[in-house]
């Protein structure tokens, strides 16, 4: 039997479709690249996006008991890892096809889920090694999973996905720093702020203009570099995969450039490419009209 074919089968397809469903009301930035998968890869993205969702939400909508949440999560994901349907949600038979289809890896999403306990126990980042690791635990490991599924996971591959990872959540730092602000947390490095002379208040209130643009400037090339450093990925992955790779990366880097062509603007708005560049970025994308990797 096909994979495509086995992923028509009733339950499965029901499954596949809820997860569908997830992608298109939740991932405003994601879904117009994951859209452009081919099947049954498509499917297999989808299932660890609403994961990862479910995941994240346990976090930011699951009160008091989040932490005892996410640990139930966690073994309801061995469960699933071992070949068994932990619950009746509907999101459970995609997902533990996506593992044995692909191959994905339990300690990337114990991972993701250590550190949405970190996001929960929220503490500043003290330095960039402590921000690093929050990137790696939240998004350099759904990059290796979304590389597997891409159909590279050699070393190379797992490293360059990494680096891609990390540029998208330091994209969503940088993006989100009112909000984030807003709920007592940051994620900028606290001793970078300091010597900088700044705190994440005076950040916020611009209060001095041309110390507050040279600090976010070295953010945001940090986060460019990363997006640099990844770039090899796309050459790496299967053809078919690489229109979705780009799309997704072009619409992240598309919000990185804009914060480093204006670094103030994430102090008043929340910056975001408008939904009719996302579409443009996805027409390039099917049709091929772009050249090697993106980088901002």
């Amino acid at each position: 039997m096909s994979a495509v074919k086995a992923w028509s089968e009733p339950s499965l397809a029901a499954s596949a479709a809820h997860c569908a469903g997830i992608v298109r009301r939740e991932a405003r930035n994601f879904y117009h690249g994951l859209r452009l998968a081919p099947e049954p890869r498509r499917s297999a993205l989808y299932a660890v996006y609403a994961w990862m969702r479910r995941a994240d939400d346990l976090v930011d909508d699951g009160g008091p008991d989040r932490i005892e949440q996410v640990a139930a999560f966690r073994a309801a994901t061995e469960r699933a890892f071992a070949g068994h349907l932990p619950d009746s949600d509907p999101m459970w038979p995609a997902l533990a096809r996506s593992i044995g289809d692909h191959g994905l890896v339990r300690a990337d999403f114990d991972g993701m889920l250590d550190g949405q306990r970190l996001d929960a126990e929220h503490r500043p980042c003290r330095d960039w090694s402590e921000v690093r690791h929050f990137c790696d635990l939240v998004a350099g490991t759904v990059g290796r999973t979304c590389t597997r599924i891409f159909g590279a996971s050699d070393p190379e591959a797992m490293r360059l996905s990494t680096d891609r990872g990390i540029a998208f959540q330091l994209t969503n730092i940088l993006r989100d720093l009112r909000e984030d602000h807003g709920m007592g947390r940051c994620y900028l490095p606290v001793d970078e702020l300091s010597r900088a002379g700044l705190d994440p208040a005076s950040l916020l209130a611009w209060t001095d203009a041309p110390r507050c643009e040279s600090f976010m400037m070295a953010q945001v090339e940090r986060c460019v570099a990363h997006y640099r450093s990844s770039a090899p990925l796309d050459g790496l992955i299967d053809g078919s995969c690489r229109p979705t790779l780009w799309a997704m990366t072009a619409i992240y880097g598309g919000i990185a450039r804009r914060i480093r062509d204006r670094p103030r603007s994430v102090v008043e708005v929340r910056v975001a490419l408008p939904a009719g560049a996302k579409l443009l970025v996805a027409l390039r994308a099917r049709l091929g009209w772009h050249g090697g990797a993106y980088v901002p």
